[in-house]
């Protein structure tokens, strides 16, 4: 009896939290989280602000949570297939994953990379694909001092992170799959590998 009341406690709290997450979705289309109310989003997921405020003591404390919940997320994604982007792995399997992960919550993404979105959110998804994924294109550049390699994995991540931008603002028309294999061609991985085709090739002076 016990287990079944606290099994209507938790469906009744997640249900309480979607709502919450639903028409706070709904306002940040419109406005920043600093130019909303506890009122306002209250009065539109038709919940009492007492019910709020057992969950999340203001607005941001909610968005921080949330964000929370969905880097939880994400590393659990990354971290299950950490072996697929290694250098010998294989980007294609971890980036169809990544894409899925990101279309089952694009609208938080869409809403979190957009104008009344987090600059923090943003920072954080770029510092996890360094640390997570830059193996996936460490070995083409190789040939890259320090200095040099700085530059190109900025431009990688950062990269990534327009094209995903862009994906979602778009409305998604392409497949994660079909995706996942449009990035793996954008950046071989042998672009700078010393017996490319590629790195050797001579280009007429000017």
């Amino acid at each position: 009896m016990q287990n079944k009341k606290q099994t209507v406690e938790n469906r009744s709290v997640r249900n309480t939290k979607k709502r919450l997450k639903e028409s706070l979705m709904k306002l940040l289309k419109d406005k920043p989280a600093s130019g909303i109310t506890v009122k306002e989003l209250c009065d539109l997921a038709d919940i009492n602000r007492g019910t709020f405020y057992y969950h999340y003591a203001d607005i941001f404390d909610m968005l921080k949570k949330l964000e929370e919940d969905f880097f939880y997320e994400f590393y659990q994604l990354i971290d299950s297939v950490k072996d697929a982007i290694l250098p010998d792995g294989d980007p294609y399997f971890m980036l169809t994953r990544v894409f899925c992960f990101f279309d089952k919550h694009a609208e938080w993404s869409q809403i979190m990379l957009g104008p009344n979105g987090d600059m923090a959110f943003l920072q954080r998804l770029k510092k996890l694909v360094d640390e997570k994924c830059s193996d996936a294109w460490k070995e083409a550049g190789f040939l890259l001092s320090p200095e040099e390699y700085e530059l190109f994995n900025s431009f990688i991540i950062n990269g990534y992170i327009g094209l995903l931008e862009t994906w979602l603002k778009t409305g998604r028309k392409q497949p994660p799959e079909e995706m996942a294999s449009f990035v793996t061609r954008i950046i071989p991985p042998t672009m700078f590998h010393p017996n490319s085709k590629t790195n050797h090739k001579k280009f007429p002076s000017s």
